[in-house]
């Protein structure tokens, strides 16, 4: 294996664990509960904190599909080339998720329950989604790396 590789594979399981904190922390702010009279300062907050996980995630996504670690990965496990792409095509699918979910709470002059509780849900499915894609990942990680040295794969 080459001496990259390792270094690839652990920014790769550090950033996952930054996400994860960031994920718990985005969905808890858009939890709160709050007034008409607060809810413009609230939104605003938001939606910034909506743009920084989604800057992020893009740079997780680049350090995964630029950095080499996919590539990697096919070069010691050509066999995932499937699921490769299949992450790929989850990146696209996540940032536009996330870019619709900004661009309804930018929409939002007043509070509307209703909206809300549709936001809300919308960002449980993409952590959803987001979780299992990282778990995909370290799985494809596990299999193509103990492949490699001749352990189970």
């Amino acid at each position: 294996m080459a001496n990259s590789k390792p270094s690839i594979v652990s920014q790769v399981e550090d950033e996952h664990v930054v996400l994860k904190q960031e994920m718990g922390a985005l969905s808890l702010f858009a939890m709160q509960e709050k007034t008409n009279n607060d809810f413009g300062d609230w939104r605003l907050q938001f939606v910034w904190q909506l743009r920084d996980f989604k800057n992020r995630l893009l740079k997780h996504f680049d350090l995964e599909e630029e950095g080499g670690f996919m590539r990697d990965v096919l070069d010691v496990s050509p066999q995932s080339f499937n699921k490769v792409e299949e992450l790929k095509a989850e990146h696209e699918e996540i940032a536009s998720d996330l870019e619709r979910i900004t661009a309804t709470i930018r929409g939002m002059r007043e509070r509307n329950s209703e909206t809300l509780q549709t936001v809300r849900s919308d960002l449980n499915d993409i952590i959803t989604v987001l979780r299992k894609h990282e778990s995909d990942e370290n799985q494809l990680i596990q299999r193509a790396y103990y492949r490699e040295y001749g352990g189970p794969a």
